[in-house]
């Protein structure tokens, strides 16, 4: 029930991260394209794999892990001038935060 209720979320994040990477393509915006449809890719069986494997103990703290390490690569890109590769590794790490909240959501709300 827990994981049904993650991947639910999750599914309706990617959808919603989908509807924006179609927004951003009639905008003509490639590079909001770009982001919003990786975003929606990490939430589909990367995120779901890491969410289920932490929630049964077999990886503990994996998506905090996760974060961490986006975190360190975008002040590392930032420290080095690539301010797009650090925008990505940030929004790489908002993206597991999402999926981090949204499995203690479904954990506490079962």
């Amino acid at each position: 029930m827990v994981l049904d209720k993650y991947y639910s979320i999750l599914n309706a994040e990617a959808e919603r991260e989908t509807a924006l990477a179609s927004e951003a393509a009639k905008k003509d915006d490639k590079r909001r394209q770009s982001i919003h449809l990786m975003k929606a890719s990490m939430l589909g069986d990367m995120l779901k794999v890491l969410g289920r494997v932490e929630h049964e103990g077999k990886r503990p703290n994996a998506l905090e892990t996760l974060i961490e390490s986006f975190s360190q690569e975008a002040e590392r890109q930032r420290k080095l001038g690539d301010f797009d590769a650090s925008d990505r590794a940030e929004q790489k790490a908002i993206t597991v935060q999402f999926a981090l909240d949204a499995l203690r959501e479904a954990e506490h709300g079962a």
